[in-house]
């Protein structure tokens, strides 16, 4: 079975979806004290660059298979 781009970004932007939502889900659950508001926290989270990064690479590689199968 062959992964092309679609479903290559289409597997990162779930990841990093389900990167950043993990915190929240958390918090909504009980499982996680919420955070002190103001405190940036959360943008300092590995989590949340990790998330974003992957985000990201998902969008240049959706551009990039849309290219490919427009010429």
């Amino acid at each position: 079975m062959t992964l092309t781009l679609e479903q290559i970004a289409l597997g990162l932007g779930i990841v990093g979806f389900a990167c950043f939502a993990w915190p929240i889900i958390q918090r909504m659950n009980g499982k996680a004290e919420p955070e002190a508001p103001g405190s940036g926290k959360s943008l300092r989270s590995p989590l949340w660059w990790v998330g974003f990064i992957l985000t990201i690479a998902a969008i240049f590689l959706q551009r990039i298979a849309s290219q490919q199968m427009g010429g």
